[in-house]
């Protein structure tokens, strides 16, 4: 699709990704876009008939792939042409912006919005199936990664933490080609100290409204659990974002008297992270980095996470700028986010920490990584 950096993550990191190649002397032209029903490609709206011809008028030496996660694209460029300029000499960078390790089919049939009578019997298959359903996936998610990995230069993660997972499920010999480049903070600036004086009490939700990735219920049960407190009394859940489920998440909060809960919508999230205190995360462990953990640390807002991820902990050292509560239970999160509404003295401290912490996560840093990869192949 075309680059619109307000859609989502990958799209937002794509565009800080391009900027800052071209800010480092290379020439990024921006998106080459393949429709994936007709096969149709298009760059800057206009239709390419020949795409080998396109890669050489422009001087294209690399193009980047930006989905490793699935064989048609690559598969479609290659086909097209892609082949031809390749064994000129031409470079292919892939791009796995998720998680490696797909959600289980038990995990996505039993999140299904509307179910009927087959789910119930696919959900108790997935579930007595459970083992062979797992070893089918990897055997699957293994086959493409091989043939990415095989038609690629470099197959790039998003985290070392993810290297395990590829490596279990791909089985080579080889892993020269496999690096791991983090995505970058997002807002232009880490704020300074002074920020903290705006801080009003407020807990942060900043997703897309959809329970199969992102479980805004468990923060809804949580903050069902943390009202009875009358330290919570005075502060107030603010929920950005919008999706499928936000109505059904509206409807909880009414039927279960949930005080001090407002549902924002679609907003710009700077605002909010600049007056948030704490910021919650309870998606599974299919985010491939969490955007929204580094924009809280650049805003000093403690994130209080379900450890669901590998790369979480790339992120937060739990304690220090941050919280990782053991898998998805409910009674450790909520301990967190209690702890830090009574204790000024360690909200502040934390908050401190998770400024100095954004450091690590330039856009500039980032680009060193980027620079390393693409001189080797110069």
């Amino acid at each position: 699709m075309p680059l619109i950096p307000e859609a989502g993550g990958t799209e937002r990191i794509t565009s800080l990704v391009a900027k800052g190649l071209n800010g480092r002397g290379h020439t990024c032209m921006g998106m080459l876009v393949f429709n994936e029903h007709d096969g149709s490609m298009s760059y800057n709206g206009q239709t390419v008939t020949d795409l080998y011809a396109f890669l050489k008028a422009n001087g294209v030496d690399i193009v980047i792939n930006q989905i490793a996660y699935a064989t048609w694209l690559l598969d479609a460029f290659l086909r097209n042409g892609g082949d031809k300029w390749k064994q000129e000499g031409g470079k292919i960078i892939s791009c796995l912006h998720f998680d490696p390790k797909p959600a289980s089919s038990l995990y996505y049939l039993t999140h299904k919005r509307k179910k009927n009578l087959r789910d119930y019997v696919n959900i108790a298959k997935a579930f007595m199936l459970y083992g062979f359903y797992e070893a089918r996936q990897r055997k699957n998610t293994g086959r493409i990664f091989n043939w990415i990995y095989d038609n690629s230069d470099w197959f790039v993660a998003l985290s070392p933490t993810h290297f395990p997972y590829i490596k279990r499920v791909t089985a080579r010999e080889d892993y020269d080609r496999l690096l791991a480049i983090n995505n970058p903070l997002t807002f232009d600036d880490v704020a300074g100290k002074s920020i903290l004086d705006e801080k009003k009490k407020v807990v942060l939700v900043c997703s897309r409204m959809d329970e199969y990735q992102k479980r805004i219920s468990l923060v809804l049960k949580a903050w069902r659990k943390i009202q009875k407190a009358p330290v919570a009394n005075d502060w107030t859940l603010k929920i950005l974002g919008t999706g499928p489920d936000l109505e059904r998440y509206m409807d909880y909060a009414r039927d279960h008297g949930l005080k001090n809960v407002i549902f924002e919508g679609r907003q710009s999230p700077e605002a909010y992270y600049r007056e948030a205190d704490i910021f919650l995360m309870t998606s599974t462990g299919i985010e491939g980095w969490g955007l929204t953990l580094t924009e809280s640390l650049q805003r000093g807002v403690v994130p209080v996470v379900m450890n669901t991820c590998s790369v979480y902990s790339d992120i937060i050292t739990h304690g220090y700028n941050g919280f990782l509560s053991k898998g998805s239970g409910l009674d450790g999160f909520v301990q967190y986010v209690m702890a830090l509404m009574r204790d000024e003295d360690l909200l502040r401290a934390i908050q401190l920490n998770a400024l100095d912490s954004a450091k690590r996560f330039t856009l500039e840093r980032t680009m060193e990584k980027w620079d390393q990869c693409l001189a080797s192949h110069h």
